[in-house]
């Protein structure tokens, strides 16, 4: 067989495989999950299987069952504990006087009239605001600012708008406890016996090639275990460290918990999960904290809420991703940023929270397989 055959044959099969992960996307998806929840299950599953009672030993499908048991519940008690925390934050939107947010503005916003005027920003210009209402630097323009605040604000905070996204995903209940379903037995069945994924995966390849494809696999799992286990204990820091910062600024300990909460979930999106967590931050520290005055308590709240939540990311910067991805991926900072960028310009949010998993994978298959390619080898020289 010369080489134009085989490579013909390997880009045929890779179609095929294509199509068939295309067609059962879902399945796939569940295995992936399952594949992920094994990994990070596996550590507990072989410590239960020391434990030693004189004799008796707990059996591994056993160890299995309880670490899969121990992985739903830390799972379902976290949103046990989110979702009432966000029930409370969505009352205190339901219960905002737009009128007294609108209020506290008539300070800053005649400050930023006369700033305007002073340097004529604006010239002779006119903003359109609705139909027929301009906005002008003459005449009474703070009522008309005001008028299209207020209309800007109960838009941003309408309470039925969030109604109507959560009553939507009532009618996805079945494929939820489908999906529940099949990815407890998959993963079950993974960690119960350690190598089921591997030798599934090594049946695709001819004989010449199963010890590079099970290398590659043990490499995977090795690496891909310790990115999902620092990347879990990465989102408890970030819980841990904003819930006291924003409590020692000043906010309750609910809103304070649930804007952690949200910024913890956020940051599996890296560099705009942070900001988009910052900015629900500063909602919700405005909306629980009226009716203050907005220059001497309001803002300065608001620049600590800033402060606690930037700490926190420096903190994530320079500690957190420098161990979860030097120790666990073994790549270069830099290397890191220009994949997540690349990723999320193919394939927006989603691309960017798979981004590093699917480039470590992608670098063990090219050690294993391409190491004769000299980019390969320098790429990969620290795996």
């Amino acid at each position: 067989m010369n080489k134009t055959t085989r490579y013909l044959i390997v880009a045929l099969s890779l179609i095929i495989a294509g199509l068939i992960i295309w067609r059962f996307s879902n399945i796939f998806v569940y295995i992936i999950l399952a594949f992920v929840i094994s990994m990070v299950g596996t550590p507990l599953v072989d410590l239960l299987q020391k434990i030693h009672i004189k004799k008796f030993h707990l059996p591994r499908w056993l160890c299995s069952l309880l670490t899969l048991f121990f992985i739903w519940t830390l799972i379902f008690s976290f949103f046990r504990i989110f979702v009432p925390l966000l029930g409370n934050e969505l009352q205190y939107f339901k219960n905002v006087e737009v009128e007294t947010v609108v209020a506290s503005l008539d300070e800053p916003l005649a400050k930023l009239e006369d700033f305007a005027e002073r340097f004529n920003l604006l010239g002779d210009e006119t903003l359109t605001v609705e139909g027929d209402e301009t906005l002008t630097v003459e005449g009474d323009e703070t009522q008309i600012v005001k008028g299209w605040a207020t209309e800007a604000f109960t838009s941003v905070i309408s309470v039925e708008k969030i109604t109507n996204v959560f009553s939507g995903l009532v009618g996805t209940i079945a494929s939820i406890y489908i999906a529940f379903v099949a990815i407890s037995c998959i993963s079950f069945f993974f960690m119960k016996e350690a190598k089921l994924f591997e030798n599934a995966v090594v049946a695709f390849f001819p004989e010449d090639k199963v010890e590079n494809a099970s290398n590659a696999i043990s490499t995977i799992s090795r690496l891909l275990k310790r990115y999902f286990i620092g990347v879990s204990l990465q989102i408890t820091g970030i819980i841990i460290l904003n819930t006291a910062g924003l409590s020692i600024v000043g906010l309750e300990f609910n809103h304070a918990i649930t804007i952690a909460l949200f910024s913890g979930i956020l940051n599996v999106v890296p560099y705009v999960g942070p900001l988009i967590a910052l900015g629900l931050g500063l909602i919700i520290g405005t909306a629980v904290s009226i009716p203050m005055d907005f220059s001497t308590e309001l803002l300065p709240l608001l620049i600590f809420i800033v402060i606690a939540m930037e700490f926190t990311q420096v903190i994530d910067n320079v500690v957190f991703q420098p161990l979860i991805f030097g120790t666990s991926v073994k790549a270069h900072p830099l290397e890191i940023f220009i994949v997540i960028l690349s990723a999320g310009t193919l394939a927006g949010v989603v691309g960017m929270i798979v981004a590093i998993p699917s480039y470590t994978v992608l670098r063990v298959i090219g050690k294993e397989f391409f190491s004769q390619i000299k980019f390969v080898r320098k790429l990969t020289e620290k795996m």
